[in-house]
């Protein structure tokens, strides 16, 4: 990934952290996952969040986002 691409990520990562605290919890991970147009379930969801969550502390921190978006691409 290039730098451009890891600028745009962390400004989308940065947008859906609206409490500003660097990290995404589960309902502005949720609304992430509803703006790339993604329909789960309220149960996919927190399965989709507790995976990325390697951490285990109910936050997605900027590098477990990445980690999660390299596999995606």
């Amino acid at each position: 990934m290039n730098e451009y691409d890891h600028e745009e990520m962390l400004t989308y990562f940065t947008n859906f952290d609206t409490n500003n605290n660097g990290v995404l919890e589960y309902s502005e991970f949720a609304e992430l996952i509803k703006s790339l147009g993604l329909n789960l379930s309220d149960e996919q969801l927190q399965e989709g969040f507790n995976k990325i969550d390697t951490g285990n502390n109910n936050m997605i921190n900027f590098e477990e986002f990445m980690a999660w978006w390299g596999e995606q691409s």
